[in-house]
């Protein structure tokens, strides 16, 4: 493992120490379940592209192969070779080219070629073919890159989802009496075309709790959220979910506006107090008008309508945005910046469930840490999958490790999920450790009196309860294989 980590800092000499210890813990982890570079990849190569932009997808899977090459010789890649000649024996240069002159004909060698003086090569056609040859190689790669965008553009989601649920959920559901604010996911699946990522897995999420969703890459943690937030995964239907995934269409709408717009309610109030308004204005005498005037202007004193630009107007600074970018349209911001616009309409809108995918990727240090501060009162319920370890100790209440096709929760940040876990792997240790000793003693005894009659009893009895306790040796080291993928 020392030659892995030496050769990730030599490609990656810009590596952050978190990064690096997490690439590390994977390698060391999962060393013996790679198959293949292409499961390396998976793993670590979205971490990888983050720490080194320049490189592309085929240098990286090209490291992946070279570190799995490292990890497992047997499995690496094996240069192909082509219809190279093969030397049989040593070839003398010096003495070849000293008898040249005279033996030219007599020497068939690689090294050697004769050429005719005769044939010259014309610069300027030489120049023509090419620049064709050239032409025709970006024809190629352009005809290939739009071949590549169809096949993506036309192909399907294939994530998929099957749960089962109660039948009084279910009838609670149908009559519309469900107002449960504690969401829980029992006994489903999740597929990405044919590969199983969770099977009979368990989710509970507490009203008012913060759960960090922590797993190796790869194993369907983004899946999960997109599953949930697309209904996929069935929750109470008075339960309002916002997953913030995709970035805020660029338009001419203010930045303030946009965020405060995520308020349906408020927006809906004032219109009806505008028209309202109007329609007194122009002369309109009817009393009904004036008593719905007054009911919306009591509606929008009960949701502090006054306070939400102030409200949207932090938010929008915690996240980098100044007074003055505040005003600008969306459409002059970035990819990035209309992220950030994107997590801010969430972080205003408040919904009963949020669900948060790499929050900080997006965000400066002085931003993560006012969204840090920020989520640690969020008053509804919070799922969110990140790998910044400063993040997961601070902000999360619970945590949820996905493995082994299904999720374990644990009480606390990161942190004490790994004491807990490091616990737990001790003390299956301290237990296998026991019962070998049990079994070499039973053992002991077998071969000891296995051909006393007077103790032929006693050794059947042994014998029996020495399969007894190979078989519960077989499947603890199944579990614990799990337990570790």
């Amino acid at each position: 493992m020392a030659a892995c980590s030496e050769y990730i800092k030599s490609e990656f000499p810009l590596i952050d120490d978190d990064l690096y210890q997490y690439v590390e813990g994977i390698l060391t982890s999962g060393a013996d379940d790679f198959e293949d570079s292409g499961e390396l990849y998976d793993a670590i190569g979205e971490v990888l592209h983050e720490v080194a932009e320049e490189k592309s997808e085929m240098d990286i899977r090209n490291i992946c192969d070279k570190l799995l090459h490292i990890m497992k010789p047997e499995k690496g890649s094996m240069l192909h070779t082509g219809s190279a000649k093969v030397l049989n024996a040593p070839v003398h240069l010096a003495s070849m080219a000293a008898n040249l002159e005279n033996n030219i004909e007599d020497i068939k060698s690689i090294w050697v070629m004769s050429r005719d003086d005769g044939l010259k090569v014309d610069a300027k056609k030489l120049e023509k073919a090419e620049a064709k040859l050239q032409q025709k190689q970006e024809r190629r790669s352009q005809d290939s890159a739009s071949s590549r965008n169809t096949v993506s553009a036309i192909r399907p989601e294939s994530a998929t989802a099957s749960q089962v649920t109660s039948k009084k959920e279910s009838k609670l559901e149908d009559k519309g009496n469900n107002r449960a604010q504690d969401i829980r996911i029992e006994n489903f699946d999740v597929a990405y075309g044919n590969r199983v990522l969770l099977m009979s897995a368990d989710i509970t999420l507490a009203y008012g709790r913060r759960y960090g969703l922590v797993g190796r890459n790869g194993l369907g943690k983004t899946t999960l959220l997109r599953m949930i937030s697309s209904g996929q995964l069935r929750i109470p239907s008075h339960i309002s979910v916002l997953h913030v995934e995709q970035e805020v269409v660029g338009d001419d709408t203010p930045a303030l506006e946009s965020v405060l717009e995520c308020d349906t309610v408020r927006e809906e109030l004032l219109r009806k107090e505008h028209e309202i308004s109007v329609s007194i204005n122009n002369g309109c005498t009817d009393p009904e008008l004036s008593n719905q005037l007054t009911e919306v202007y009591a509606q929008l004193q009960n949701i502090e309508a006054d306070k939400a630009p102030a409200r949207a107007s932090i938010i929008l600074n915690g996240l980098g945005f100044s007074s003055e970018m505040q005003q600008r349209p969306t459409i002059e911001f970035s990819g990035g910046w209309r992220m950030r616009l994107a997590l801010a309409r969430a972080l205003f809108s408040r919904p009963d469930l949020l669900l948060l995918d790499e929050p900080t990727n997006m965000l400066d240090i002085k931003a993560i840490i006012w969204l840090e501060n920020y989520l640690q009162n969020w008053p509804t319920t919070l799922l969110v999958v990140s790998h910044d370890r400063n993040f997961l100790d601070t902000v999360p209440t619970d945590i949820l490790n996905l493995h082994s096709q299904r999720i374990d929760a644990y009480r606390g940040n990161y942190e004490n999920f790994e004491k807990t876990k490091t616990e737990k792997l001790r003390n299956q240790q301290r237990e296998f450790e026991a019962q070998q000793q049990h079994r070499a003693h039973v053992q002991e005894f077998i071969d000891r009196f296995r051909y006393n009659a007077n103790r032929a009893s006693s050794v059947q009895s042994k014998i029996k309860m020495l399969e007894k306790l190979l078989f519960g040796s077989a499947v603890a080291k199944i579990l614990d294989v799990w337990f570790y993928i």
